[in-house]
């Protein structure tokens, strides 16, 4: 099988790509045009991300179902943010189906999986696991405004992949706060365009607001605190 293949869910290689599966009705784009930071994904996982979406070409190559926009968290979002993190564990939110039917787009997105190989020519699999929803972690209500857009964008027009900027991956991570969690955290906190103060800000905003309950995600931010200013 060719290396940036799509295929069938069956084959063994599985790596996590979640998308929001509460994908939000009618042609409204969140991510409003403007001027937004860029990053390019230069490694074999960012580049694959960005295919990934390529399956989305009979819906929205002709233009007449608007624009596809997705907003990138979780390990990919690290990965691409700083390359110190080696999974391909995708978290998503889709920001806009344009005027698509929904469930043509889930169904396209979750029934192929995009195989690629990494760095060391192993080779890995994005799949799609519909279990994401940002509203199980605390996450900053202004999230979209800091969104960063992919220098390499898919080949399909209409289809518009977005990161989630560093400070909001890692106040999405709050919640979970295992191991891997808490490194990539303080990865993503030693940015040099991160600052922790607005970092701090604006998390316990995020927590003010949280469904669950606030103690523990306190509790876990002053951790993070202290591990950054003690060199964690």
């Amino acid at each position: 099988m060719p290396i940036g293949a799509w295929y069938g869910p069956s084959t063994a290689w599985l790596v996590a790509c979640a998308i929001m599966p509460s994908i939000k009705t009618g042609a409204h784009m969140p991510i409003e045009l403007g001027v937004y930071p860029t990053i390019q994904p230069d490694t074999a996982l960012g580049q694959a991300l960005v295919a990934f979406f390529d399956v989305l070409e009979p819906i929205f190559a002709d233009g007449e179902n608007g624009v596809f926009q997705v907003i990138v968290f979780g390990g990919c979002a690290v990965h691409v943010h700083t390359q110190a993190r080696g999974s391909a564990d995708v978290d998503a939110e889709v920001a806009s189906h344009g005027y698509a039917d929904k469930k043509e787009v889930i169904g396209l997105l979750d029934d192929d999986a995009y195989l690629f190989a990494d760095e060391a020519g192993v080779s890995q699999i994005l799949e799609l696991d519909p279990g994401f929803n940002t509203t199980l972690g605390p996450l900053h209500e202004d999230y979209e405004d800091r969104v960063i857009r992919l220098v390499t964008q898919s080949g399909v027009d209409n289809v518009e992949v977005y990161i989630a900027g560093a400070m909001d991956v890692a106040i999405s991570k709050l919640g979970r706060f295992g191991e891997r969690d808490q490194s990539d955290i303080q990865a993503l906190l030693r940015l040099p365009n991160v600052e922790v103060e607005e970092f701090e800000r604006l998390a316990r905003e995020a927590i003010d607001y949280y469904v669950g309950s606030h103690l523990p995600i306190k509790g876990n931010l002053n951790v993070v605190l202290d591990d950054y200013h003690n060199g964690g």
